[in-house]
C-alpha cells in the first residue's frame, strides 16, 4: 500500500516537473529556423474555460492565428477547462512557468493586479464590450503603469478584451428601483455589492452551478449575472425577467506571457505573437457580439420578457450608490497608497470615456482633474 502511494506522488511530482520544464525559458525546441523565418517551436497554455466560451474562445483564435501566420512552425499545447490549475489562480499558473500563455481573470487579482481593478469601481460604465476595451487601451496608453502591474507578476499583458455585461434577471418584473428593496438577489464582487445594497437589495452568495436551484427554492428572488450564464444553465425556467441595467461590460479577461519566457524570444516571434493578440482581441469581439445577439434570440424564444432601465434611474442609482459607498475614491485612495498616481489614473479613465463618445451617469466633476 505504502509502495502504491509513494508511486502516486511521485507520478504526480513528475507530471509538475514535466509541464514546468515546458513552460520556462529552458523550453526545448529544435533551433531551426524554418522557411517563415520562425523558430520551431511549442508553447503550453493556460486556458480557463472550453474553447467555445466567452473566458476562453480568444486562446483559440489566438493560436490558430499564430499557427498560421508562422507556417506551423510555432505550436501550442492548449490545456483547456482549468487542467493545469484553478481560474482563480492562473496568473501564479503563468507568472511560475507552469504555462507561457493564458488567461488571466483580474477579478480574482485584486491585490497583484490593483490598477487593473479600475474596471469594476466605476458604475454605469459603458455596456458595449467593445468601447469598453478601448477605454482600456486608451487610459493604458497614457499610464504605462497599467502594463508594468503585470510585468510586477512576471507576465507581459498582450492585450484586454470587454466582457459581455452584467443583466438582472428576476421572477417577477422590476419596473423601478424602489422594487429591489428587500429582494434577495445573486451577485458577486467588491464593488457590486454596496451598489445593490445602496438601494436596500440584499446579496445571495451563489455558484453558477447553483443559481437555478437557488431561485426555483425561493432562497433568492434574483441573479445578477451574464446572458451566456443565464442560457447555459437554462434560468429562463426559473426566472423569466431581464432587467438590463446598464451597470456596464468589464475588462475581465487578459491575455497573458510568461515574462520570462517572452524575454526569451526573439523580436521577430515577440513582433507576431503582439500582431496575433492584436487581431485575436478584435476578432473576439465579433465572435462575442454574436453570441450575445444568439443568447438573447434564446432567451426570447424561452418567453422572457426584456426590459431596460431609464437613463433617469441609471443616474437616480448611481447617485445613491455612490452616496452609499464612493467606490470610485475607495479605489483611488487603494493605489495612491501603493504609489500611484490614482486620482490622476481615475480622470483619464472618465475622461477617455467622454473622449470616446460615452456619457457617464454620475457627476464626474469631482473626479476629473
Amino acid at each position: 500500500m505504502k509502495k502504491k502511494i509513494a508511486c502516486a506522488v511521485l507520478g504526480a511530482m513528475l507530471l509538475g516537473l514535466s509541464l514546468t520544464a515546458c513552460g520556462n525559458a529552458d523550453n526545448p525546441s529544435t533551433g531551426e529556423i524554418t522557411e517563415s523565418g520562425y523558430p520551431k517551436r511549442e508553447f503550453i497554455v493556460a486556458a480557463i474555460d472550453s474553447h467555445d466560451k466567452t473566458s476562453a474562445h480568444e486562446i483559440e483564435i489566438f493560436t490558430n492565428l499564430v499557427i498560421e501566420r508562422s507556417g506551423g512552425a510555432i505550436t501550442f499545447k492548449v490545456f483547456y477547462d482549468n487542467l493545469l490549475g484553478k481560474a482563480t489562480d492562473n496568473l501564479n499558473t503563468l507568472s511560475s512557468g507552469i504555462a507561457d500563455l493564458g488567461t488571466v481573470c483580474t477579478l480574482y487579482t485584486p491585490s497583484n493586479l490593483p490598477l487593473s481593478q479600475i474596471t469594476y469601481c466605476v458604475p454605469f460604465a459603458p455596456d458595449d464590450p467593445v468601447l469598453a476595451a478601448k477605454l482600456m487601451y486608451k487610459v493604458s496608453e497614457a499610464y504605462p503603469e497599467f502594463y508594468e502591474e503585470y510585468e510586477k507578476n512576471n507576465v507581459v499583458c498582450l492585450g484586454w478584451k470587454g466582457n459581455e455585461p452584467y443583466k438582472l434577471y428576476s421572477k417577477g418584473p422590476i419596473e423601478e428601483l424602489a422594487q429591489l428593496k428587500g429582494k434577495k438577489i445573486t451577485l458577486g464582487g467588491v464593488y457590486y455589492i454596496p451598489w445593490f445594497q445602496s438601494i436596500g437589495a440584499v446579496p445571495v452568495n451563489a455558484a453558477a452551478a447553483d443559481l437555478y436551484q437557488t431561485i426555483k427554492t425561493g432562497v433568492a428572488s434574483g441573479s445578477f449575472v451574464y446572458d451566456s450564464i443565464y442560457c447555459n444553465y437554462k434560468l429562463y425556467e426559473v426566472e423569466d425577467y431581464c432587467l438590463e441595467v446598464g451597470l456596464g461590460a468589464r475588462n475581465n479577461n487578459v491575455l497573458c506571457f510568461n515574462k520570462d519566457m517572452w524575454e526569451s524570444l526573439d523580436e521577430k516571434t515577440q513582433q507576431l505573437f503582439q500582431e496575433c493578440a492584436d487581431e485575436a482581441m478584435a476578432e473576439f469581439q465579433d465572435w462575442q457580439q454574436s453570441e450575445m445577439d444568439g443568447w438573447e434570440q434564446e432567451m426570447l424564444d424561452n418567453g422572457v420578457t426584456i426590459s431596460t432601465l431609464s437613463d433617469e434611474a441609471k443616474a437616480e442609482w448611481a447617485e445613491t450608490a455612490l452616496g452609499y459607498q464612493d467606490t470610485l475614491q475607495t479605489w483611488i485612495d487603494e493605489v495612491t497608497a501603493l504609489g500611484y498616481d490614482g486620482a490622476g489614473i481615475m480622470s483619464a479613465y472618465l475622461q477617455a470615456g467622454e473622449e470616446l463618445g460615452y456619457e457617464w451617469h454620475f457627476d464626474t466633476t469631482p473626479y476629473i482633474q
